[in-house]
């Protein structure tokens, strides 16, 4: 396994939504010369309570123990983030959803590499059973893309084709805000 990026994280951070069963998430990325900030927002019913006040316990999972025994990505998420200088902060209301936010100074010595975010919105656009809304920010630059905006120009993402069209407009918009 090789070194683990702030990319990963988000990726992590995505999937547990989508495994607690949310239908809508927002991913949101804010990044600055020195910041890296994120937050994933979803409708999955959120956390009960006794799990909420052990989140960041790397021995507390939802997950099947059969599956997992151990928990880690949030508590490597949340020492990552600090290590930095930065936070992570999770707001959830049970019976409605949760907010995951986190802030990264890429400046410090210790800062993850931010790694191949095209990569992860891909990856996490190609699930279109969930309705997508990606905001990213670089310092005043923005872009946004939509699971609406994609069915609406793509269709299903069923062909290799549409797959690399997808990928190519995304590296598009990424260049465009970091020129």
């Amino acid at each position: 396994m090789g070194l683990i990026t702030i990319s990963d994280h988000i990726h992590d951070i995505a999937e547990n939504s989508i495994n607690a069963g949310a239908k809508n998430i927002i991913l949101e990325i804010k990044e600055t010369n020195d910041k890296f900030y994120f937050s994933i927002e979803d409708d999955a019913g959120g956390i009960r309570p006794d799990i909420l006040e052990r989140i960041f316990d790397p021995f507390v999972t939802t997950r099947k123990k059969e599956i997992r025994r151990v928990g880690l990505g949030l508590p490597f998420l949340k020492q990552a983030a600090e290590t930095t200088g930065g936070y992570v902060k999770i707001d959830s209301e049970f019976g409605k959803g949760t907010r995951t936010e986190a802030l990264f100074y890429k400046t410090h010595i210790d800062c993850q590499p931010i790694g191949k975010l095209v990569d992860t919105f891909l990856v996490l656009l190609l699930n279109q059973s969930i309705s997508w809304k990606i905001q990213r920010c670089y310092n005043d630059n923005c872009y946004q893309i939509t699971s609406e905006t994609i069915d609406r120009y793509l269709g299903k993402l069923d062909t290799p084709e549409k797959i690399e069209m997808l990928s190519q407009f995304l590296i598009e918009l990424e260049k465009d805000i970091l020129n």
